[in-house]
Order: C-alpha cells, then structure tokens, then sequence
C-alpha cells in the first residue's frame, strides 16, 4: 500500500469513528429529554443499561483481567449493585468506600485499597472489615500497616509514564527505582509480605505504550521480588481505560489487544486486575445543564451555567475533553465558560457553543457519569446535580 492510500485509509478510519462518537453522544442525550421537564438544576442522568454493556465489553475485551470498579468515580449504591450482578469486584480508597462494600455485601476478601496513603483509622477498619490487601509506595505506609495488620497482602504501586493522559496522576504517587528498594527493605525487616505490584498510566489516557511499559516493569519487578523471598500473586494494571470523546481516543478493544499480548509473557498463578472507574461509569451519563446568562467583556464572549467547577466540572479546568451540545441551532462561536459562584476559579476555558446562545437554553454534555456528581458541593448555595438512574 502506498504512503497516499495509507493516509487516505487512515482518515477514512478516524471520520468513520468522529461520526460513531456523535452517534453516541445523540444516543446518551436522547434519554435525557423527560428530565427537562419542571427542571430546576443541573441533572446527571444515568442509564444501567450502559454500565452493564460497558462491564461486559471490558470484561470481553480483556478475558483474563478481572475488574475492580474503582468506586471513587461514582459510589452511587444503585450503581454499585449493577457492577455486582454483573460480576466485578471494587477497589476503595476510603472508610466511606469500604461501609459502602458492606453495605453492598461485597465480598471484602476480593476488595482491594488501592489508595498508597491511608490513614491509621482507615487501616484499621479495613482491617477489621475483612480487607486484606493494601498498596504501598513508601516505607512509612508499610510500617503504618505492620503496626496495625502485620498479615496484610501488600502491592508496590510503582511509577510509570502518564505521557498522554488529560490528568496524569505521576509525582503524587508511585515509587521511583530507589523507591522500590526502600518499601522491600522496610518490608523485609518487619515481616512483611509483598504480594504484587500496581501502576496506573494516567485518568484519560489514549497511548497504550503506557500499559506496555507499565506491564514490563512489574514483570522485572517481580523476579526482584523473588530475589528477596517474597511470592508475587498479583499484577494490578489501575485504571485510565479512556471514553471516546472524539474517535480518536482507543477503544477498548484496541487497548485490550495490547494489553493481551503483553500479558502473555506472566505466569498463569498471577492474578491480573484492573481498577476501571470513568470507563465503567463515564459513557453511562450525560449531565444536563442550563445556561444562566451569557456577557460580553472587551470583545469577549462569556456563558455562564447553573453549574461549574464546584459543581461537578473540575475536570474541565485541566483541559479534559468534553462534548457540549445545544438546544439550540446556528453558526459556533467561541465561549469562555463559568459557572455561577462568585469564585474567580470557576471558570472552565473556551469552548465552541452556538453564537447565538442565550439564557436558559440547555446545554448537553455526554460522559460525565463519572467523576461529576461526586465531586460537586453546594458552594455558594448553588445546588450541585442531582442523579438521576434510568433502566
């Protein structure tokens, strides 16, 4: 095939996924439309029948990984349950996220606290709650866990490139080489066991190359592991499976295929999982919202809506990629969009929205199911979104 052709087929390829992207973003907001009725503030609606497709095809997608929800990205009970019928397990990084297992009934052998710093209370009602692995990436948080649960099952959170993720999660956590030596000296001296390794390649990421290189290391990982007596059970991937926000992020199957390939090469007695959260719940969402007036400041174009930064769109001051949709029809025009706290901060960039936009239109954004309502407050007495499920 020629350079011309391959190109050409190339472009063919990302149109035929952008218009499947619209398709679906259509399809999220068509079961949106009875909740513009007597609306009162923003609605976060959520279809089950999404989060039960979205399990199946990552489970489809990667036979041999077994998927921990991480319930951070929207602990709703409702939604918890349908991740349970559909056979998946949880990770928590709260006591509030392990009473929510017990409430669940989750089975809390197979729950796991991914969080690297926890704090002694949060140890020690894990612990009693019948949790039994824990990540670490510091010596200190290996020493807090022997003091506390001196039979717990630990797993390296090790750091790895977040290159290509809308919001890398490197530098806060994840142990550097000379990092790893001091959690398994630490662990040596105490009694420790070290029973596996985790990575986690970034929230949004679209290069796969992040899962390749965080796979090989945890295979090297492991024979060092070995080299100091201790019996590696376990590969924990993370999360940051993406949503496709445009058609050109990978889909999960692509992702899988790379991630399959790579994991041949571990042995069948480890235990590969995955902590997907936004992929789970992300795509089963779209968050309705209403513009509260529009401004024009030295020649630019302000739209302000009845939701924001502290109401459920902080993502969007990193530059996350969102799909705004209007009720209303015409020509783009380029917005600089905020919320409507008095706060200076609240403010999410420039995005395109129909020139004509005026107060009280709706405005649709598709894959917010997570992430949203669970980081909104009522700041400034505005009203976060209200969830709403819908079969």
């Amino acid at each position: 095939m020629s350079v011309a052709a391959a190109v050409k087929l190339e472009n063919n390829n990302q149109n035929q996924r952008r218009l499947m992207v619209e398709e679906d973003s259509r399809q999220q907001i068509s079961f949106t439309a009875p909740f513009t009725k007597d609306y009162s503030r923003p609605v976060l609606v959520v279809s089950k029948q999404r989060l039960r497709e979205n399990a199946r095809r990552f489970m489809a997608a990667m036979p041999r990984v077994r998927p921990h929800y991480a319930v951070k990205a929207n602990p709703d009970m409702d939604i918890l349950r349908t991740f349970k019928e559909e056979g998946t397990c949880f990770e928590v990084a709260s006591i509030a996220e392990v009473d929510a297992m017990l409430k669940l009934g989750a089975d809390m052998q197979t729950v796991f606290y991914s969080n690297p710093i926890k704090s002694p209370a949060a140890v020690a009602h894990a612990a009693k709650n019948g949790i039994l692995w824990y990540s670490v990436d510091t010596p200190e948080e290996v020493a807090k866990i022997s003091a506390i649960k001196p039979d717990a099952k630990l797993y390296i959170r090790i750091e790895v490139s977040n290159e290509g993720s809308s919001w890398p999660l490197a530098g806060k956590f994840g142990a550097s080489p000379s990092g790893v030596d001091a959690v398994i000296e630490t662990a040596k001296n105490l009694g420790m066991r070290i029973c596996g390794v985790t990575f986690h390649v970034g929230s949004q990421c679209v290069n796969t190359n992040n899962w390749v290189e965080g796979i090989r290391a945890a295979k090297a990982l492991f024979t060092k592991l070995s080299s100091h007596g201790f019996e590696p059970e376990l590969l924990n991937m993370g999360g940051g499976y993406p949503l496709q926000f445009t058609g050109a992020e990978p889909a999960i199957e692509e992702i899988g295929a790379v991630i399959n390939a790579e994991l041949e090469s571990i042995p069948e007695n480890i235990q590969i999982m995955a902590e997907p959260g936004r992929y789970f719940a992300g795509s089963a969402g779209c968050l309705i919202a209403q513009v509260v007036g529009v401004a024009t400041r030295d020649e630019v174009r302000w739209v302000y809506l009845d939701t924001g930064v502290y109401g459920g769109l902080m993502e969007l001051t990193q530059d996350f990629p969102v799909t705004l949709i209007s009720e209303r029809t015409g020509e783009p025009g380029l917005w600089t969009m905020a919320g409507p706290t008095c706060d200076s901060i609240d403010v999410m960039g420039r995005h395109k929205l129909p020139a004509n936009t005026e107060a009280e239109d709706f405005i649709y954004m598709p894959n917010l199911g997570a992430y949203c309502t669970t980081c909104a407050c009522d700041f400034n007495g505005f009203p976060p979104p209200v969830m709403r499920l819908i079969d």
